[in-house]
Protein backbone atom coordinates (compact mmCIF):
# COMPACT_ATOMS: atom_id res chain seq x y z
CA UNK A 1 0.00 0.00 0.00
CA UNK A 2 2.71 2.33 1.30
CA UNK A 3 4.70 1.25 -2.55
CA UNK A 4 1.35 2.24 -4.14
CA UNK A 5 0.67 5.97 -2.92
CA UNK A 6 4.17 6.74 -3.44
CA UNK A 7 3.98 6.17 -6.69
CA UNK A 8 0.94 8.11 -6.63
CA UNK A 9 2.20 11.10 -4.50
CA UNK A 10 5.29 11.12 -7.77
CA UNK A 11 2.43 10.69 -10.44
CA UNK A 12 0.27 13.90 -8.72
CA UNK A 13 3.90 15.31 -8.87
CA UNK A 14 4.63 15.07 -12.34
CA UNK A 15 0.56 16.08 -13.53
CA UNK A 16 1.13 19.25 -11.11
CA UNK A 17 4.37 20.57 -12.75
CA UNK A 18 2.93 19.60 -16.13
CA UNK A 19 -0.30 21.22 -16.27
CA UNK A 20 1.32 24.23 -14.58
CA UNK A 21 4.17 24.07 -17.10
CA UNK A 22 1.83 23.96 -19.98
CA UNK A 23 -0.48 27.35 -18.59
CA UNK A 24 2.59 29.28 -18.12
CA UNK A 25 3.54 28.80 -21.46
CA UNK A 26 -0.45 29.02 -23.05
CA UNK A 27 -0.29 32.70 -20.94
CA UNK A 28 3.06 33.88 -21.40
CA UNK A 29 1.83 36.70 -24.49
CA UNK A 30 -1.66 37.02 -22.75
CA UNK A 31 -2.30 40.49 -20.75
CA UNK A 32 -2.80 40.80 -17.37
CA UNK A 33 -6.16 39.32 -17.13
CA UNK A 34 -8.61 36.49 -16.49
CA UNK A 35 -6.59 34.26 -18.27
CA UNK A 36 -3.77 34.80 -15.61
CA UNK A 37 -6.10 35.15 -12.74
CA UNK A 38 -7.73 31.96 -13.75
CA UNK A 39 -4.16 30.06 -13.67
CA UNK A 40 -3.33 31.02 -10.50
CA UNK A 41 -6.70 29.90 -8.90
CA UNK A 42 -5.82 26.67 -10.32
CA UNK A 43 -2.21 26.63 -9.15
CA UNK A 44 -3.64 27.21 -5.64
CA UNK A 45 -6.06 24.76 -5.72
CA UNK A 46 -3.17 22.36 -7.36
CA UNK A 47 -0.77 23.19 -4.11
CA UNK A 48 -2.88 22.54 -1.43
CA UNK A 49 -3.36 18.80 -3.56
CA UNK A 50 0.32 18.60 -3.29
CA UNK A 51 1.34 19.85 -0.02
CA UNK A 52 -1.49 16.60 1.49
CA UNK A 53 -0.06 14.05 -0.75
CA UNK A 54 4.10 15.14 -0.25
CA UNK A 55 4.36 16.24 2.87
CA UNK A 56 6.19 13.57 5.13
CA UNK A 57 4.42 14.67 8.58
CA UNK A 58 0.84 14.31 7.27
CA UNK A 59 -1.21 11.88 7.32
CA UNK A 60 -1.62 9.55 4.47
CA UNK A 61 -4.37 10.41 1.96
CA UNK A 62 -6.83 7.62 1.18
CA UNK A 63 -7.74 6.57 -2.16
CA UNK A 64 -11.58 7.84 -1.83
CA UNK A 65 -9.85 11.47 -0.85
CA UNK A 66 -7.36 11.53 -3.57
CA UNK A 67 -9.95 10.79 -6.02
CA UNK A 68 -11.90 13.45 -4.69
CA UNK A 69 -9.05 16.08 -4.98
CA UNK A 70 -8.77 14.70 -8.52
CA UNK A 71 -12.16 15.48 -9.29
CA UNK A 72 -11.93 19.14 -7.97
CA UNK A 73 -8.93 20.00 -10.02
CA UNK A 74 -10.87 18.40 -12.83
CA UNK A 75 -13.80 20.83 -12.40
CA UNK A 76 -11.01 23.77 -12.11
CA UNK A 77 -9.73 22.86 -15.14
CA UNK A 78 -13.42 22.60 -16.71
CA UNK A 79 -13.56 26.00 -15.14
CA UNK A 80 -10.24 28.03 -17.06
CA UNK A 81 -11.05 26.14 -20.06
CA UNK A 82 -14.19 27.65 -20.58
CA UNK A 83 -12.96 31.05 -19.12
CA UNK A 84 -10.36 31.04 -21.11
CA UNK A 85 -12.62 30.18 -24.29
CA UNK A 86 -14.65 33.03 -23.40
CA UNK A 87 -11.55 35.52 -23.16
CA UNK A 88 -10.60 34.88 -26.74
CA UNK A 89 -14.14 35.05 -28.10
CA UNK A 90 -14.05 38.36 -26.30
CA UNK A 91 -10.74 39.45 -27.73
CA UNK A 92 -11.56 38.54 -31.56
CA UNK A 93 -14.58 40.49 -31.36
CA UNK A 94 -12.79 43.67 -30.36
CA UNK A 95 -10.50 43.25 -32.77
CA UNK A 96 -13.27 42.77 -35.35
CA UNK A 97 -14.61 46.16 -33.82
CA UNK A 98 -11.20 47.58 -34.20
CA UNK A 99 -11.53 46.87 -38.11
CA UNK A 100 -14.34 49.74 -38.44
CA UNK A 101 -12.91 51.64 -36.21
CA UNK A 102 -12.15 54.38 -38.57
CA UNK A 103 -15.79 54.01 -40.68
CA UNK A 104 -17.25 54.41 -37.32
CA UNK A 105 -15.37 57.52 -36.53
CA UNK A 106 -16.13 59.35 -39.22
CA UNK A 107 -19.79 58.12 -39.19
CA UNK A 108 -20.69 58.29 -35.36
CA UNK A 109 -24.28 57.60 -35.96
CA UNK A 110 -23.70 54.25 -37.58
CA UNK A 111 -24.27 50.96 -35.39
CA UNK A 112 -22.38 48.50 -36.71
CA UNK A 113 -22.55 44.75 -36.00
CA UNK A 114 -19.42 42.97 -36.68
CA UNK A 115 -20.23 39.29 -37.45
CA UNK A 116 -18.46 36.64 -39.13
CA UNK A 117 -19.16 34.34 -42.30
CA UNK A 118 -20.30 30.96 -41.32
CA UNK A 119 -21.41 29.74 -43.89
CA UNK A 120 -22.27 30.29 -48.40
CA UNK A 121 -24.21 28.99 -50.41
CA UNK A 122 -22.47 26.71 -53.06
CA UNK A 123 -25.28 26.78 -55.64
CA UNK A 124 -25.59 30.43 -55.63
CA UNK A 125 -23.48 32.18 -58.47
CA UNK A 126 -23.73 35.29 -56.45
CA UNK A 127 -22.18 34.51 -53.71
CA UNK A 128 -24.74 34.67 -50.58
CA UNK A 129 -23.32 33.98 -47.80
CA UNK A 130 -24.66 33.71 -43.96
CA UNK A 131 -23.19 35.53 -40.69
CA UNK A 132 -22.91 34.28 -37.23
CA UNK A 133 -25.12 37.24 -35.77
CA UNK A 134 -29.04 37.68 -36.02
CA UNK A 135 -32.18 39.58 -34.68
CA UNK A 136 -30.97 38.61 -31.19
CA UNK A 137 -28.34 40.95 -32.28
CA UNK A 138 -30.43 43.93 -33.23
CA UNK A 139 -30.08 42.54 -37.28
CA UNK A 140 -33.24 42.93 -39.53
CA UNK A 141 -34.04 42.51 -43.04
CA UNK A 142 -33.11 45.22 -45.10
CA UNK A 143 -30.17 45.87 -43.33
CA UNK A 144 -26.86 46.60 -45.34
CA UNK A 145 -23.89 44.72 -44.91
CA UNK A 146 -20.58 46.34 -44.97
CA UNK A 147 -16.88 46.03 -44.85
CA UNK A 148 -14.51 48.84 -44.15
CA UNK A 149 -13.97 49.16 -47.90
CA UNK A 150 -17.68 49.52 -48.84
CA UNK A 151 -20.76 47.70 -49.60
CA UNK A 152 -21.25 44.12 -49.65
CA UNK A 153 -24.31 43.27 -49.74
CA UNK A 154 -27.57 43.15 -47.27
CA UNK A 155 -29.69 40.85 -45.36
CA UNK A 156 -32.42 39.05 -47.34
CA UNK A 157 -33.30 36.57 -44.38
CA UNK A 158 -32.52 36.49 -40.80
CA UNK A 159 -33.80 34.73 -37.76
CA UNK A 160 -32.34 34.92 -34.20
CA UNK A 161 -28.66 33.74 -34.67
CA UNK A 162 -27.70 33.98 -38.38
CA UNK A 163 -28.42 35.93 -41.29
CA UNK A 164 -28.49 35.68 -44.80
CA UNK A 165 -26.76 37.79 -47.02
CA UNK A 166 -27.40 38.65 -50.97
CA UNK A 167 -24.60 40.46 -52.36
CA UNK A 168 -23.95 43.38 -54.39
CA UNK A 169 -23.11 40.86 -57.49
CA UNK A 170 -26.59 39.57 -57.39
CA UNK A 171 -29.49 41.16 -59.76
CA UNK A 172 -31.50 41.01 -56.52
CA UNK A 173 -29.48 43.99 -55.42
CA UNK A 174 -30.86 47.38 -56.76
CA UNK A 175 -29.09 50.26 -55.10
CA UNK A 176 -29.13 53.67 -56.25
CA UNK A 177 -25.54 54.90 -56.98
CA UNK A 178 -23.30 57.83 -58.48
CA UNK A 179 -20.04 58.56 -59.70
CA UNK A 180 -18.32 60.36 -57.32
CA UNK A 181 -16.35 62.59 -60.09
CA UNK A 182 -18.53 63.27 -62.44
CA UNK A 183 -22.36 63.03 -60.41
CA UNK A 184 -23.53 60.86 -63.15
CA UNK A 185 -26.36 58.65 -61.58
CA UNK A 186 -27.39 55.13 -61.63
CA UNK A 187 -28.66 52.01 -60.43
CA UNK A 188 -25.82 48.85 -58.78
CA UNK A 189 -27.34 45.41 -59.77
CA UNK A 190 -25.20 42.24 -60.34
CA UNK A 191 -25.61 40.50 -63.82
CA UNK A 192 -24.57 36.70 -63.98
CA UNK A 193 -22.58 37.54 -66.74
CA UNK A 194 -19.68 39.77 -64.35
CA UNK A 195 -20.10 37.67 -61.21
CA UNK A 196 -18.08 35.28 -61.40
CA UNK A 197 -15.39 37.79 -62.07
CA UNK A 198 -16.23 39.16 -58.36
CA UNK A 199 -17.58 42.39 -60.84
CA UNK A 200 -20.81 44.35 -60.59
CA UNK A 201 -22.61 47.07 -62.91
CA UNK A 202 -23.65 50.62 -62.22
CA UNK A 203 -26.29 50.80 -64.86
CA UNK A 204 -29.36 53.02 -66.16
CA UNK A 205 -26.28 55.70 -67.68
CA UNK A 206 -28.07 58.41 -69.51
CA UNK A 207 -26.31 58.25 -73.11
CA UNK A 208 -24.36 61.69 -72.49
CA UNK A 209 -22.66 60.18 -69.14
CA UNK A 210 -19.12 60.95 -68.34
CA UNK A 211 -18.62 57.57 -66.24
CA UNK A 212 -14.91 56.82 -67.01
CA UNK A 213 -12.58 54.00 -65.66
CA UNK A 214 -11.67 54.16 -62.44
CA UNK A 215 -14.31 56.35 -61.56
CA UNK A 216 -15.42 55.47 -57.63
CA UNK A 217 -19.17 54.98 -57.41
CA UNK A 218 -20.86 55.18 -54.18
CA UNK A 219 -24.41 54.99 -52.34
CA UNK A 220 -26.54 58.35 -52.70
CA UNK A 221 -28.89 57.03 -49.68
CA UNK A 222 -31.67 58.63 -51.44
CA UNK A 223 -34.35 55.98 -50.49
CA UNK A 224 -33.07 55.71 -46.83
CA UNK A 225 -32.24 52.36 -47.01
CA UNK A 226 -28.58 53.16 -47.49
CA UNK A 227 -26.83 55.89 -46.10
CA UNK A 228 -25.15 58.21 -48.65
CA UNK A 229 -21.78 58.17 -49.63
CA UNK A 230 -20.67 54.27 -49.00
CA UNK A 231 -18.24 52.82 -51.40
CA UNK A 232 -19.46 50.08 -54.27
CA UNK A 233 -16.27 50.18 -56.05
CA UNK A 234 -14.66 51.36 -58.81
CA UNK A 235 -14.81 51.17 -62.88
CA UNK A 236 -13.11 48.84 -64.64
CA UNK A 237 -14.56 49.29 -67.80
CA UNK A 238 -17.68 51.01 -69.90
CA UNK A 239 -19.91 49.57 -72.12
CA UNK A 240 -23.16 49.63 -74.10
CA UNK A 241 -25.93 47.21 -73.24
CA UNK A 242 -27.83 46.79 -77.10
CA UNK A 243 -30.28 44.53 -75.62
CA UNK A 244 -32.06 47.39 -73.07
CA UNK A 245 -30.18 49.85 -75.28
CA UNK A 246 -28.33 51.47 -72.35
CA UNK A 247 -25.41 52.55 -71.26
CA UNK A 248 -22.99 50.74 -68.19
CA UNK A 249 -20.56 50.90 -66.18
CA UNK A 250 -18.33 47.10 -64.81
CA UNK A 251 -17.38 48.38 -61.40
CA UNK A 252 -15.47 46.19 -58.93
CA UNK A 253 -15.67 45.99 -55.14
CA UNK A 254 -12.55 46.64 -53.20
CA UNK A 255 -12.97 43.61 -51.26
CA UNK A 256 -13.09 40.20 -52.97
CA UNK A 257 -16.89 39.51 -52.15
CA UNK A 258 -16.55 35.92 -53.02
CA UNK A 259 -13.84 34.86 -50.37
CA UNK A 260 -15.22 37.12 -47.59
CA UNK A 261 -14.66 35.85 -43.89
CA UNK A 262 -15.95 39.02 -41.69
CA UNK A 263 -18.32 41.90 -42.65
CA UNK A 264 -20.52 44.36 -40.38
CA UNK A 265 -24.42 44.64 -40.60
CA UNK A 266 -25.00 48.49 -40.41
CA UNK A 267 -28.46 48.77 -37.89
CA UNK A 268 -29.26 51.60 -37.63
CA UNK A 269 -27.65 55.24 -39.16
CA UNK A 270 -29.06 59.13 -39.26
CA UNK A 271 -31.77 59.46 -42.14
CA UNK A 272 -32.60 56.15 -42.26
CA UNK A 273 -36.02 55.22 -43.80
CA UNK A 274 -38.33 52.60 -43.60
CA UNK A 275 -37.24 49.41 -45.12
CA UNK A 276 -39.69 48.01 -48.05
CA UNK A 277 -39.85 44.03 -47.40
CA UNK A 278 -40.27 43.19 -51.12
CA UNK A 279 -37.29 40.90 -50.87
CA UNK A 280 -35.25 43.54 -52.87
CA UNK A 281 -33.64 46.80 -51.85
CA UNK A 282 -33.17 49.96 -54.11
CA UNK A 283 -30.67 52.14 -52.09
Amino acid sequence: MKEFLGKTKIKILLSVLLVLLMLSVFTRNVENNIVSSAVNGLGYGLSKVTAAATDNNARTMSYDELMSAYEELQQENNSLRARVVDYYDTKAENARLWKFYDLKKENPDYTLIPAMVLRRDVNDEFSSFTLDKGTASGISIGDPVVTDNGVVGWVAEADANTAKVVTILSPRTSIGAVDNRTSDTGVVTGKAAFADRGETVFSKLLSDHAVETGDIITTTGISGLYPKGLILGEVTEVGYDTYDTSYYAVIRPYDDIRTLSEAAVLTAFSGQGEILLSGDTDG
